[in-house]
């Protein structure tokens, strides 16, 4: 009783101190995004953070100064309704968008000649993952009657990427094709090559645009792996062969161009959840070419052909790996390693990245040739990296006055811009697309903290904005599910957020980091303490309660021996994707994840954030090579015995004090990390599927409404989020 009394003594203590802006923006540490999985990591840069400078805002305006009151239980409870409502629902009107049945057979020739025709102008602008006129040769011999499972593989997935650009009525027709092109990937990724890279990137491209089947966070993690180990990550090997032989200069523009996909793709992911990248080098150690920068038909085995002219397309996907780069940059300086320099937005440094990012701007592409990725789209990269340079990091928490007027103005612009590509469909709605919509939400929000934002803009403005931006949103939640649970909680937020007109306008809601208190060295010193368990445990002291604990394939299907330890000493992760991917091929739709009860250990808050318990392993020595290596590691499954998953009584965020409100509730919008980064998404309910029948008659209808209509005037103009 005297230890229970001894913690809310602390609990009080802590609730009466000021909030720190730079613990609270490093330390994003574990979140968990559902009410039954684990939690997981997420870093500073992948923008959680501000959504709890947000949340503290809206708090400072209520009279107990609690969430609750911004996101009553009862509000909390709908939210968690509607989000059930929006996983099992039909995602298109007419048609679910995924699909229980393999696509038995492929298009007519003409039609599957549009659809190439149609990935080239649209996919290949921004990731030119395939040799063009090599692949039509393959698409030729598929048609003759050719069962190479790597030129299957690919026919099929580039089939169901760019039916997925079109109307989202032939999205589930799009799954059916993807999920033939699974029946073909065993054969086609053994020889791990480069085509095997290809394969792993046309998966990667088709979770971007499609909700539920593909986990890329998995995927292009394996695809690191191997550009390293092809040799293709180094300029002096990347011209030659396992044996030394130097490669045709097709080869060699080839392994260029997927080095810098993966690369790109790999460094889009880590900058979004705010995690190392899997190179594990900085854009200062990358010295491997850029492709040429000539159209395809120009670049033969023999070398490029003399006088061929400069290719835009080229130049445009040159120009977004550049935009990599720089965000890479940003986010090495603000948001890794705390450093001495710079300790503000005036530091020298700012005015220097700002122009490096005004001369990308200003050298952006103009014609887009149908691609969607116009001069428009690239002012809107733009405005994301101002944002990101400007926002608050764990490098500079508390930005300046003109910090807030430049993220504000960027993401006022880019909600504009962003609205009218819905209407008029240029562009994918990707769920980097949709997670940008909140990043602008947010943003707006934070920079109300400010009094001389709110002095400049008045509260009528601003409800303008909010509005377009939350329509937005309600239109990206026809594609995503859900999304629109998300609108109920932002309706209470931004309510909540614009009291702060209510008062005077001179009154700063702007959280600070308090200057007696030393920063930390690095982010390992703001380290997440585990989720704290429930009231009731604490108070019994040794109580242990049983709690589900979901394991999912990134595939979308539940892997019986995943939890067993010995697995892995049988199987490679390689092998182990592969198997799970395998099962997807011959599986109907996604099935609900096994639930497995697991052991609960209690945990009782400490001031400190020392939680790690003390355990005894031989003594390591840095010097020697002959360290024993460790049989357990405490914390980490299937390394540790006594490993238990986090408490599942905070439906959100394990946040980093007793200071953040546990009780915030935003699984709603966690949930786009968990479904399309981390796991494969998993509803509660099995969702509608694409049956035999539909999927016959999507087909008739395609292949009829692209009779006698240019490719152009059919398929729209879809740019891509990066």
């Amino acid at each position: 009783m005297q230890e229970l009394e001894a913690e809310l003594a602390r609990g009080e203590e802590e609730d009466s101190q000021c909030p720190d802006a730079e613990i609270m923006i490093r330390g994003a540490g574990l979140v968990r995004f559902q009410e039954n999985e684990e939690s997981k990591f997420l870093g500073p840069s992948s923008g959680i953070a501000i959504t709890r400078l947000v949340m503290e805002m809206a708090k400072q305006n209520t009279d107990t100064k609690s969430i609750k009151e911004v996101v009553p239980d009862t509000k909390a409870q709908e939210i968690k309704d509607r989000f059930k409502q929006e996983s099992i629902k039909p995602i298109s009107k007419l048609y679910p968008h995924i699909s229980a049945v393999v696509a038995p057979s492929l298009p007519n020739l003409d039609l599957t000649k549009s659809l190439v025709d149609n990935f080239n102008k649209k996919a290949q602008y921004m990731l030119p993952t395939l040799h063009e006129p090599t692949f039509a040769r393959d698409v030729q011999d598929v048609y003759n009657g050719s069962s190479d499972p790597y030129k299957n593989f690919l026919l099929r997935m580039v089939i169901a990427i760019s039916i997925q650009k079109m109307d989202t009525r032939f999205a589930g027709l799009a799954d059916s094709f993807y999920l033939a092109a699974l029946s073909h990937l065993e054969g086609a990724v053994r020889p791990m090559n480069l085509g095997t890279l290809q394969c792993f990137a046309l998966i990667a491209q088709y979770s971007l645009v499609t909700p539920t089947r593909t986990a890329s966070y998995w995927v292009v993690g394996l695809a690191t792996r191997l550009c390293q180990e092809l040799g293709i990550t180094e300029e002096e090997t990347i011209t030659q062969d396992e044996s030394g032989n130097r490669l045709d200069p097709l080869q060699v523009d080839m392994r260029r161009r997927l080095f810098w996909i993966i690369t790109s793709m790999e460094y889009g992911l880590s900058h979004s959840l705010g995690r190392p990248n899997a190179f594990g080098t900085t854009p200062d150690h990358i010295n491997v070419k850029f492709f040429e920068t000539v159209d395809d038909e120009y670049i033969t085995p023999r070398g490029v052909l003399p006088g061929s002219p400069a290719s835009m397309k080229k130049r445009i996907a040159i120009h977004f790996l550049k935009m990599r780069l720089l965000q890479s940059e940003m986010r090495r300086k603000l948001y890794l390693k705390k450093r001495d320099e710079p300790k503000d937005d005036q530091d020298p440094w700012f005015a220097a990245m700002e122009a490096k990012l005004e001369h990308w701007r200003v050298s952006s592409p103009r014609n887009d040739e149908g691609s969607g990725l116009n001069e428009t789209w690239f002012n809107g990269r733009y405005n994301t990296m101002i944002v990101l340079l400007f926002r608050p990091s764990p490098q500079v928490p508390q930005p300046s006055v003109r910090a807030a007027k430049l993220c504000y103005d960027a993401c006022v612009f880019n909600v504009y811009m962003q609205r009218k590509q819905i209407a008029t469909k240029s562009v994918d709605l990707t769920w980097i697309f949709t997670q940008s919509l909140f990043m602008a939400l947010n943003t707006i929000l934070w920079s109300l903290s400010y009094p001389e934002i709110r002095q400049e803009h008045p509260r009528e403005e601003v409800q303008k904005h909010l509005d377009t931006v939350l329509e937005a949103i309600r239109l990206a939640s026809e594609r995503w599910p859900g999304v629109a649970s998300a609108l109920e909680l932002y309706t209470n937020l931004v309510t909540a957020c614009l009291k702060v007109y209510d008062g005077s306008s001179e009154t700063s809601y702007v959280v600070t980091s308090p200057s007696n208190k030393a920063s930390p060295a690095s982010s390992q010193d703001v380290t997440t303490p585990p989720p704290i368990s429930s009231p009731s445990s604490v108070a019994t002291g040794s109580g242990r309660s049983t709690l589900p604990l979901e394991h999912s394939s990134p595939f979308g299907y539940a892997i019986e021996h995943i939890s067993n330890p010995a697995y892995s000493n049988k199987t490679s992760p390689i092998q182990s994707t592969m198997q799970y991917m395998r099962q997807t091929a011959s599986a109907p739709a996604p099935a609900p994840v096994l639930r497995q009860p697991v052991q609960e250990n209690d945990y009782r808050p400490q001031p400190s954030f020392q939680y790690t318990p003390p355990y005894q392993e031989p003594a390591f020595d840095p010097n020697s090579f002959y360290n024993t290596f460790p049989s357990t590691l405490p914390g980490l499954q299937h390394w540790d015995p006594a490993y238990s998953s986090a408490s599942k009584e905070s439906n959100i965020l394990a946040l980093t004090t007793p200071l953040h409100d546990p009780s915030f509730y935003l699984a709603s919008i966690g949930e786009q990390y968990s479904q399309y980064l981390h796991a494969a998404y998993v509803p509660q309910q099995a969702m509608q599927s694409l049956n035999q029948e539909q999927q016959s008659e999507l087909m008739n209808t395609l292949e009829i409404e692209m009779q006698g209509i240019d490719g152009g005037e059919f398929f729209g103009n879809p740019g891509q989020g990066g």
